[in-house]
């Protein structure tokens, strides 16, 4: 190729091939002295199709950007040696630094650390924990700006084709008083006609689009730039001429000749709507809880902090209110996370409501307005799952707490009506704990933990409960996080025994007792200081923990180790009733993991009877259907403990697969004397021989109850009457003798 051919090439822009280069990613530089942040931050930006150069310091920073261009820098705030506020102010000292993008990241959420951000010639700041999702759309909203910015300072010949990339418009007041504008300033008003120009023919037509609660600062802010000079950058929303209300950003300074005489002002004007509808989105996310609209945890500490700092430099009283919805878990299982996210939804809007209107005041007595809240000296917040706070100022003492509580109490128990849904409406009731400002702790974090323990100590009283804080909750608390670590210590440690509880079968005809035809295998805990625990004491725990999963795991284990040994020692096996956790029957590998664990103790699956309660096998009942099936397919006994005493439905007990229906003991006490608990205890047993089923009788403590059942059809009993339960020896013995069990 010649001279002018190369000439010609090099002029079009064009590579040796006659094909225009692919243009190059931007290129970013990205400081942070968090190795991970670090690695996932680039990892992020370069598959969005970013060119990253990472470094860990200020001073490499620094000595990379002097090295190479970079069109944007993401630069940490907290850093070793030099920190981010003057790597940035030295970065804008350096060639090309002057215009370069430069976006702050930050933990720091005071407004002082910003505004020192900016001070050092910040960009922009993105706070963390980063939003992975959004990184990549803050820096290209970022290099578009700057983008915009260098277009615009290219000159006046440029402007307008600046305004259409960047959505900004022009305008100027000359000394005369007319007022000119772009037609991209149009545009941004709703001018899309000739006969709309007269909205641009004066100052004063273009400021009564602007909304009226911020007329007046845009009207200050270009007056003191017409009378003194002065430059100003404002926010403001107007409303279009099509109605639309947009969000612009504008720029006014004054218009100068070359001597120096003012000629007038001049300005730009853009629309940043869709920018800070998502930095709302953003703070929406960061701040707000997704189902109820409500602050979350983080925000309502924020609001709450100059609500109690208020009350502190006043002398003022507060309550945190910990509201706690009772067995919410009944309500997702029975309408799905959906209905129960209305639920939710439901209750937010009424506590919401109910802190703005009058039923907040009525409940604490008249009360000065608590500024800086939405409400009337109130904040709500949803703090979890099922789990409300409320904060109430200007409360004189403890009896008005309570009355909140008890109107609190009231609004939860309204009916709730659920649309779609045909069933009854839904009357939920919570527990409310309550800590008292400055009295059970000096700050929001102590008041919420307070009324968190107060509030779970409120629900341990039953349904509907209101409970102050006091001390004694705090060694409960502590008491309890003992216990759960010395549970999970025995669990692993082998502090746990299995008793058994024999059941028995008597004879239709009479006699006075039975023949040993089943065990109960019931959990204890060998307390290497407490001696014997009975389960009461720590199932409970162990549920709310998430320790029952391996608590099931070793019973099911040891159960089929002592069946194996009994088998081995020629004693007449009966078949073994182990209670099943919602957990482990979750499990969609429970059936295989049975079958294997009877294999390798040489058992057969009927040695096993597998016991669900009612509530369990409400949630999915169709995937409990399935489950009970597959088990029962295996050869695997199934038993349902504690009828009647959940949700009993018939239709689903005709549906599962369940060989023995297990009454509970607290329709067998009075059995023996008529009335209800007879009534029931006669219409249970006759169900259950309708259906097929093997009927338990459990609790039998008098022959009077035992020859009532009996009397009934009910032929298998268990309890104190023919024998308590016994640890593995106790039981052998009772099977080697083989005796029938019953009264002396």
């Amino acid at each position: 190729m010649n001279a002018p051919d190369r000439l010609l090439q090099a002029l079009s822009g064009l590579g040796p091939d006659g094909q225009a280069p692919a243009p190059q990613p931007p290129r970013l530089l990205l400081v942070d002295d968090d190795p991970m942040l670090r690695h996932m931050a680039a990892r992020t930006l370069r598959h969005a199709g970013f060119t990253v150069v990472d470094t860990a310091d200020g001073t490499a920073a620094l000595a990379a950007f002097a090295a190479q261009a970079f069109d944007l820098v993401l630069l940490d705030v907290m850093m070793p040696g030099l920190d981010g506020f003057e790597t940035c102010q030295r970065l804008r000292a350096l060639p090309r630094g002057a215009r370069v993008p430069v976006i702050m990241l930050t933990g720091l959420d005071d407004t002082a650390s910003i505004e020192q951000a900016y001070g050092h010639g910040a960009t922009d700041f993105i706070t963390k924990p980063i939003n992975w999702t959004l990184l990549s759309h803050r820096v290209r909203y970022a290099l578009r700006a700057a983008e915009s910015a260098g277009t615009l300072s290219l000159g006046r010949e440029r402007l307008a084709r600046a305004q259409r990339l960047a959505g900004m418009g022009s305008w100027a007041f000359t000394a005369d008083g007319r007022l000119e504008c772009s037609p991209e300033l149009a545009r941004l008003y709703g001018a899309d006609t000739p006969d709309q120009t007269h909205w641009f023919s004066t100052p004063e037509a273009l400021l009564t689009r602007v909304l009226p609660t911020e007329r007046d600062a845009v009207a200050q802010a270009r007056r003191r730039l017409l009378d003194e000079g002065r430059s100003y950058q404002i926010e403001y929303r107007i409303e279009r001429l099509d109605g639309q209300l947009r969000t612009l950003h504008e720029q006014g300074m004054p218009l100068q000749d070359e001597s120096g005489l003012r000629l007038g002002v001049e300005g730009i004007t853009q629309d940043i709507t869709e920018r800070v509808q998502a930095a709302q989105r953003i703070r929406q996310l960061a701040h707000y809880d997704a189902v109820t609209g409500l602050p979350n945890r983080q925000f309502f500490a924020e609001l709450a902090a100059p609500l109690l700092e208020r009350a502190r430099r006043q002398g003022l009283h507060c309550a945190v209110l910990h509201i706690d919805l009772d067995q919410f878990k009944a309500v997702n299982d029975a309408f799905g996370h959906g209905g129960g996210d209305q639920v939710l939804q439901c209750l937010a809007e009424r506590l919401r409501g109910w802190i703005r209107g009058s039923d907040l005041a009525a409940a604490r007595g008249p009360c000065e307005p608590c500024p800086g809240t939405d409400a009337d000296g109130g904040v709500v917040a949803r703090v979890g799952g099922n789990a409300f706070t409320l904060l109430i100022t200007d409360l004189a003492g403890q009896a008005p707490a309570a009355a909140v509580a008890q109107r609190l109490l009231k609004a939860v128990g309204l009916p709730i009506t659920l649309p779609g849904v045909a069933a009854p409406p839904l009357v939920l009731s919570a527990g409310i704990g309550i800590a008292l400002y400055p009295g059970d702790a000096p700050d929001l974090a102590g008041l919420t933990r307070c009324a968190e323990q107060a509030a779970y100590a409120a629900k341990a009283r039953g349904r509907g409960q209101l409970r102050f804080f006091d001390e004694t909750l705090d060694a409960q608390a502590a008491q309890r996080l003992r216990l759960e670590a010395e549970l999970r210590r025995a669990i692993a440690g082998g502090e746990l025994r299995l008793h058994y509880q024999p059941k028995v079968l008597l004879d239709a005809q009479g006699g006075a007792g039975g023949r040993i035809a089943g065990a109960e295998a019931l959990v204890r805990w060998q307390h290497p200081e407490r001696g014997l625990v009975p389960p009461g004491e720590f199932i409970a725990l162990a549920e709310e923990t998430g320790l029952i999963a391996p608590l099931t795991d070793w019973v099911l284990a040891e159960a089929c180790r002592q069946l194996q040994a009994w088998q081995q020692a020629g004693l007449p096996v009966p078949a073994l009733a182990v209670n099943l956790s919602a957990p482990s029957f979750a499990d969609p590998g429970l059936d295989e993991r049975l079958t294997a664990l009877l294999a390798a103790h040489g058992l057969a699956p009927d040695r096993l009877v597998l016991e669900v309660t009612e509530s369990l096998l409400m949630r999915e009942p169709d995937a409990t259907a399935a489950r009970l099936a597959a088990l029962r397919a295996r050869g695997f006994g199934l038993a349902l403990d504690d009828f009647g005493t959940g949700y009993s439905s018939l239709s689903y007990l005709k549906r599962f697969a369940i060989d023995e229906l297990k009454i509970d003991r607290s329709f067998i006490v009075d059995a023996a004397q008529g009335g209800r608990d007879s009534a029931l205890a006669k219409a249970i047993i006759a169900l259950g021989r309708d259906l097929g089923l093997r009927v338990v009788a459990e609790g039998v403590e008098t022959p009077e109850q035992a020859a009532f059942l009996r009397g009934h059809g009910c032929l298998y009993q268990q309890g104190w009457l023919y024998a308590r339960s016994l640890p593995a020896d106790g039981f052998a013995a009772l099977l080697a003798d083989g005796r029938p069990l019953g009264p002396a």
